[in-house]
């Protein structure tokens, strides 16, 4: 195994030629002329090496009359390049070629050297062999843009709350401070309801639904990435209407509470006609009280208890049906708090 010594990534391999009838240490197979004839010789070479791992070196000899010898030296298992090439015609100005690379490609070695060649003599010749390592690194040319993403300050909603089925101005508050790369565009997204525009800087928003619905826009500058924007949000109120509570009335408690005969007197056909009435169970309370619905029988009967741990009576409605979801619960007490319109 012939290695290569390097260092700063160039390595230099020497090897010595002087005319001798043979060389020791030969770690490859030598190559010897069979002829007797006084007009041919032969060139020893030795390469001494280190470090990096040479299988093989190439090796090419030009002379005169376009004398040219080429092959392969095998050093795979040699601690040194050493071999003796034979059968070359006497004669001046040779050149022998030498290359090589590692195993792994890193190291590439090359280099020359000439000779002259005397009959029954051994000319040994010496090759000076430059090693270079292959690259293994590489520079990158930064350059810089800079942009100053946008900044939501703020939504403005005017009104704040409405009924359902109402509409709310609203209106993005938001600043740019270089302007560029583009104009501020706007994109409003809502838990509920609708936009007339949704990527309107002032765009008009329905309640579709009753209660509380959180708005909110972002804000871009044109930007490609997508954490150079801003986002604000509010809380808008779609107040619920009559109708809104009517339906669930309809569906959980007119089976009893309809008819000439309504259970305890008590009609929610029109849910209306409760305003301001003295709750049959107890007196001391309204069925509805407009304004709050702390103070408002039904809901306690909802709720399955007092509000205020006053007078109840009854068990909670309706009856024999699971208990109403919190949240239509929510609505008509949002519908009796906002004035029972």
């Amino acid at each position: 195994m012939v290695r290569i010594i390097h260092s700063a990534g160039v390595a230099a391999l020497v090897a010595s030629i002087a005319f001798s009838a043979a060389l020791n240490g030969c770690s490859s197979t030598p190559e010897v002329s069979n002829t007797d004839s006084d007009s041919v010789g032969s060139i020893g070479l030795e390469l001494q090496v280190g470090g990096a791992t040479l299988s093989e070196v190439s090796y090419a000899i030009v002379g005169p009359g376009d004398y040219a010898k080429s092959g392969t030296l095998h050093v795979a298992d040699s601690t040194i390049l050493s071999a003796v090439l034979g059968g070359l015609p006497v004669g001046t100005g040779y050149t022998i070629t030498l290359s090589g690379a590692t195993t792994d490609g890193s190291i590439t070695c090359a280099g020359s050297g000439s000779f002259d060649i005397v009959a029954h003599q051994t000319a040994v010749v010496s090759v000076h062999m430059l090693c270079h390592q292959a690259p293994k690194a590489g520079s990158v040319r930064v350059g810089g843009t800079f942009n100053v993403c946008p900044v939501a300050d703020g939504i403005m909603a005017s009104p704040a709350e409405v009924l359902v089925g109402g509409t709310i101005a609203l209106a993005a508050s938001a600043h740019d401070t270089d302007n560029a790369p583009l104009a501020l565009s706007y994109a409003w997204t809502a838990s509920a309801g609708s936009f007339d525009d949704a990527t309107a800087a002032a765009p008009v928003f329905s309640c579709t639904v009753p209660g509380p619905v959180t708005v909110t826009v972002t804000v871009s500058d044109g930007d490609p990435d997508s954490s150079c924007t801003d986002r604000a949000s509010t809380t808008i109120t779609c107040t619920p209407t009559a109708a809104n509570v009517q339906s669930i009335i309809d569906a959980n408690c007119i089976s009893c509470h309809s008819g000439t005969a309504p259970a305890r007197g008590l009609n929610l056909v029109d849910i209306k006609t409760s305003l301001g009435v003295h709750a049959a169970g107890c007196s001391s309370k309204l069925r509805i009280a407009p304004g709050s619905a702390a103070q408002s029988y039904i809901v306690d009967k909802l709720k399955g208890a007092a509000q205020d741990g006053a007078c109840y009576s009854g068990r909670q409605m309706p009856l024999n049906k699971p208990p109403l979801a919190a949240t239509d619960i929510a609505i008509i007490s949002s519908w009796i708090d906002a004035g029972a319109l």
